[in-house]
């Protein structure tokens, strides 16, 4: 009998490995095709697509926030991959604040509200909350692309966009990704990674809900309307059972009750108000690990720099960079519009100041904001910063949530309808 050498054992066991390996993944990859939405879909958004919702009792006077999403899960019309004959695209790309799930339209619906029908231009939303630059980047690369835009714009939010030193821009994917491009895992199996994604809540979105019962945002309406006597109570209970448990009530009391209890009372319900606030779960986290932390804070933005430094502007700018030299080598007009904090507007700074050391927060990203936006003046990348429109203009940005309002989407939908037919215009002439 023949005896196998050891080198031909190994190379068969690598081999044989090799096989049940690839075997494996496209098992996992064909079963996870039952439970994951079609591709663009799943390439933009680590949620599924959701349908017409039921809407909770404290949004049903503002029956927009039911909108269901189309079938790529984005507020917005359903959308083709091709474009229709003698249509330009623009596509929108940025969190929450290009979403606009506060207001009755989105931004890109709002924009498209403005242009001439006859220019036949759509506003694309690829707006998605809970995301940040890189997310951006491989939102362009993967899925916009295949959209043949003639135009790209780019919000950057200073309140949650800059991303750590640690995550600048880099040729190297990490193993999981929220943006399937992103990770080893999504490239090899992107069905896969956006189950594990979802299925572990590995998505910024959903580690901001990781504490949050289910019902959270019936119990908080509940403790908001209960009798005047009984609401700041209400709400205390929720943050000490939910958040804080170490925290003693009556330092909670304290915090949530400053300026006459404007944290809970402004969001009573508005009959028939278009502007309705809303204490969500969220909310107390940005507060109360600001307003209940013992560490030093800036108290301007002079002492941003001393406290803060400023790496966070270097990663930043490394991904609008990036993005930018990707859409050079197609030929694709780039906009970056940089979204400034809701100081601007002088209503939003007064409900806030009960609570400075929450609101050092935006002297930070204001500070920020400004050296972004003088790194990216000294390169020939096209962008607006937006606080020159907002700034001084009260009523622009919603209090609780820090959103624009109607008003200051309306600005802004104005600005940058008239940057964008600019840059097609010069598209065109080319």
């Amino acid at each position: 009998m023949a005896i196998v050498s050891k080198g031909k054992r190994v190379a068969f066991g690598a081999v044989f490995g090799a096989i049940l390996l690839v075997v494996t993944l496209v098992g996992i990859e064909v079963l996870s095709s039952y439970f994951v939405p079609a591709w663009p879909a799943r390439a933009l958004n680590p949620r599924e697509p959701a349908p017409v919702r039921e809407l909770a009792l404290p949004f049903r006077n503002q029956p927009w926030l039911g909108d269901p999403d189309n079938s790529w899960g984005l507020r917005d019309s359903e959308r083709t991959i091709a474009k229709q004959p003698d249509t330009r695209r623009a596509l929108f790309v940025g969190d929450s604040f290009v979403e606009s799930r506060f207001t009755p339209l989105s931004l890109p619906a709002a924009v498209q509200q403005r242009l001439p029908a006859a220019d036949k231009i759509e506003a694309v939303n690829l707006g998605v909350g809970a995301t940040d630059p890189r997310s951006y980047y491989y939102r362009i690369r993967d899925v916009g692309l295949e959209l043949s835009p003639d135009a790209v714009l780019l919000f950057i939010y200073a309140g949650n966009d800059f991303v750590q030193p640690g995550d600048s821009y880099s040729m190297w994917p990490r193993l999981i990704d929220e943006s399937p491009g992103g990770g080893l895992v999504g490239m090899v199996v992107p069905r896969t990674n956006w189950l594990l994604v979802n299925r572990l809540g590995m998505a910024d979105f959903f580690r901001s809900r990781s504490r949050a019962p289910a019902n959270d945002i019936d119990i908080l309406f509940q403790a908001v309307t209960a009798p005047p006597a009984e609401r700041l109570k209400r709400v205390v209970s929720y943050v000490k059972t939910h958040h804080y448990p170490d925290v003693p009530e009556e330092k909670l009391s304290e915090i949530l009750s400053r300026g006459n209890n404007r944290f809970i009372d402004i969001a009573l319900p508005q009959k028939e108000h278009p502007e309705q606030e809303y204490l969500l779960d969220w909310m107390f986290g940005t507060l109360l690990s600001w307003e209940t932390g013992d560490w030093e804070v800036a108290k301007s933005r002079a002492d941003v720099v001393r406290l803060m430094g400023t790496r966070q502007v270097d990663a930043t700018f490394s991904w609008i960079e990036a993005t930018d030299r990707l859409l050079r080598s197609r030929g694709i007009p780039l906009v970056v519009f940089l979204v400034p904090m809701g100081s601007v507007d002088p209503d939003y700074v007064e409900f806030w100041k009960p609570w400075p050391r929450a609101y050092s927060w935006n002297y930070i990203c204001d500070e920020w904001a400004a050296q972004l936006a003088a790194r990216i003046g000294k390169t020939d990348i096209r962008f607006v910063n937006l606080t020159k429109d907002l700034e001084g203009v009260p009523g622009t940005y919603r209090k609780m949530d820090g959103h624009w309002t109607q008003k200051g989407e309306a600005i802004v939908a104005s600005r940058v309808t008239t940057e964008l037919e600019a840059v097609l215009r010069q598209r065109a002439s080319q």
